[in-house]
């Protein structure tokens, strides 16, 4: 099913939003996306809905995704959500009255897959610390067997492996890795027992998505080995390679381990023109958007979504009222260069922190 002009348009936009917002944005194994028809995507989640975007916005397909439901608690937002392919799920803190409502939805979601849709959802629950993955939930495995027992038909599960360089930065890379479909058919045919599939389904897809990333444990050593990993980080090109060389960096790590200085920012950036008339021009708007991540994000793993949310509506706003100013003053000779010269002197200077 085609989505409306207004979603596709938005998709594009947010699509280059992302491009903006990383300095590389690697897709790989795309060509294990069917081109139609119905799975259902797995995937990590450590970064808010920014995970979601760059899946939503990374391939040609569409997919429904779920979220938390207690986020659709107004009418405005509930017609936006939808809007944006989102259906609610609910958890058992978000009251019974409220989880009645998971049957509506999860039988809405089987008709969106019997229409030939995907769907989206994040298998651990909710969102975790970076590097890190839990067991997963059985939403996604109640999901696969009610299509297949309401069509008697196979339905494949798409494991999707997102590792990010940094879960903050501005500027910095992330990989997207998708796996090799999974037939629900092909792991549960020889178990009978209904309770067991769950089981096998489970810790067959979570070994399958592991696969894809970095999982650092999450014990009392967790902040070490994150430390560890960001000071010791050896650069490799591309994404894929860059995942492999953190996974061996940390296999060596010990309780003995110490890190390396991480290389910092040379002070002398500041004396190239570029870069300082990059930092000037985007004094506000970075200085608004850090003001909302220091006082008003509880939830670390909100600030790079907030920050690319935020970007992508206030900068171009900003663009504009600082380009209307500009022809104002010195008219129009100058103007569309200096429209230009925003972004481009903005890139510049971000990438050199």
């Amino acid at each position: 099913m085609k989505p409306p002009l207004h979603y596709r348009l938005l998709k594009g936009y947010v699509k280059a939003g992302l491009s903006i917002y990383f300095k590389k944005w690697q897709n790989e194994n795309t060509h294990n996306i069917p081109a139609e028809g119905p799975f259902i995507f797995v995937a990590n989640h450590q970064n808010a809905f920014l995970d979601a975007l760059l899946v939503v916005c990374g391939i040609k397909r569409n997919p429904w995704f779920l979220a938390r439901g207690d986020v659709f608690n107004k009418g405005w937002v509930n017609t936006l959500l939808t809007f944006c392919r989102i259906k609610p799920v609910f958890r058992f803190r978000d009251g019974h009255s409220s989880m009645r409502k998971n049957e509506r939805i999860m039988n809405e979601t089987v008709e969106l897959l019997r229409k030939g849709e995907c769907v989206l959802l994040f298998g651990e629950g909710n969102h975790n610390q970076p590097w890190t993955t839990r067991n997963l939930q059985k939403g996604f495995a109640h999901l696969a067997f009610q299509y297949m027992e309401k069509t008697q038909s196979d339905i494949a599960i798409i494991p999707v492996g997102i590792h990010y360089e940094n879960h903050d930065d501005f500027r910095s890379r992330v990989l997207v890795d998708y796996g090799k479909p999974i037939s629900m058919m092909e792991v549960t045919k020889n178990i009978p027992n209904h309770r067991e599939k769950f089981g096998i389904v489970q810790s067959y897809v979570a070994k399958k998505l592991q696969a894809l990333i970095l999982t650092l444990p999450l014990d009392d050593n967790y902040e070490a080995r994150k430390n560890f990993l960001l000071q010791n980080r050896v650069f490799k090109e591309d994404m894929t390679e860059q995942l492999n060389a953190d996974r061996q960096l940390m296999d060596a790590w010990t309780i003995s381990s110490k890190g390396i200085s991480k290389k910092k920012s040379s002070p002398f950036r500041w004396f190239n023109p570029l870069y300082l008339y990059g930092r000037i021009m985007h004094f506000i708007p970075q200085s608004i958007i850090d003001y909302v991540v220091k006082n008003k994000i509880k939830d670390d793993q909100f600030i790079g979504s907030i920050k690319l949310t935020m970007g992508i509506f206030i900068i171009p706003l900003y663009y504009l009222v600082i380009t209307l100013l500009f022809f104002l003053i010195f008219g129009p000779l100058w103007t569309i260069a200096f429209l230009i010269s925003l972004p481009l002197g903005g890139l510049f200077a971000f990438s050199q922190d």
